[in-house]
């Protein structure tokens, strides 16, 4: 069980970074300005800094077993039917580009699992997408629940500021924080539940008019968290962005990513890795003995019914 340490102290005395800055959570790098500000996020799969994890890394104890409330987006060019194909998304990433369920912009789907995720060490699950490099990236936001009713939708931040027509590929990794997903095709994005709970803490002990969080993501996180159990999160929710820069990051930035392409707009998913189980409870030795005890007298009712 990870250890809860949150103080408006922590933030306000992290070397130069400003008041307002929100630390990465996620173990990857970053780069501030000569005032706090953060000006570069981590780098690509494979370069120095990154999180980016491997499709066949054996941190992956389990896959995406179902899904629902599938949503096909409808606010650019239609998904062209042989992309819309969700259960390729289910089960092991594949590295294949084709592989995937296409959300087409706007659109959205939850993932269910056959056991819970939990807050473990370190990312809890990942998402893969399916960028053909490093820079043609499609950007979803990322929200889990308990109860697949309310979510709670990760922090996250963007720092481009050019927009995109629909094959344009300058979207790089180091503009993107905890939005799904900044690696390509081979490579999952993880996504650690212990950074809600900082996120949250965050939101709660912040003034608004010093916090990197817009005042519609502090509301949200503020009535959306206490409805979690991080010991028990059933869903993962994937909602793509419409990255013409109407749709806006945890700060209110808008968020660009490449918009307009035909046969499968939008984000592609490939798959939903689990890295921390919930653990399965065992029965209590009160339990066992209880089914013991039924057992004996079943064997000795069967006993009796032989002697008559």
């Amino acid at each position: 069980m990870k250890i809860e340490l949150f103080t408006l102290l922590t933030i306000l005395c992290c070397g130069a970074l400003s008041a307002t800055t929100y630390v990465p959570q996620n173990g990857e790098s970053y780069l501030t300005d000569a005032s706090g500000n953060i000006i570069s996020y981590g780098p690509a799969a494979g370069q120095e800094g990154s999180q980016a994890i491997h499709m066949s890394s054996s941190d992956f104890k389990g896959w995406a077993t179902g899904y629902k409330d599938l949503v096909y987006g409808t606010q650019g060019k239609p998904v062209d039917d042989n992309w819309k194909t969700p259960e390729k998304a289910l089960g092991p990433a594949t590295g294949s580009v084709f592989d995937v369920v296409c959300l087409g912009e706007g659109g959205q789907i939850t993932f269910t699992f056959d056991q819970a995720i939990a807050n473990g060490e370190g990312a809890d699950f990942a998402v893969f997408e399916n960028s053909f490099n490093q820079s043609a990236l499609e950007l979803s936001f990322v929200e889990v629940s308990t109860d697949g009713t309310h979510f709670v939708r990760f922090p996250n931040f963007y720092l481009g500021e050019t927009s995109m027509g629909p094959y344009d590929n300058y979207n790089y990794p180091q503009l993107i924080y905890n939005l799904a997903s900044k690696y390509s095709v081979e490579y999952g994005h993880g996504f650690d539940l212990q950074e809600l709970v900082f996120a949250y803490n965050y939101a709660l002990n912040t003034p608004q008019s010093e916090s990197a969080f817009s005042v519609e993501y502090t509301q949200h996180l503020l009535e959306m968290y206490t409805y979690l159990d991080l010991e028990e999160i059933n869903y993962v929710r994937l909602i793509d962005i419409v990255g013409d820069g109407t749709i806006v990051d945890s700060a209110g930035h808008p968020i660009y990513d490449p918009t307009g392409s035909y046969g499968s707009p939008g984000s592609d998913i490939q798959a939903v890795g689990v890295i921390n189980y919930a653990p399965i409870p065992e029965p209590s030795t009160c339990a066992l003995c209880l089914a013991l005890i039924a057992l004996c007298l079943s064997g000795f009712k069967r006993g009796a019914k032989c002697r008559r």
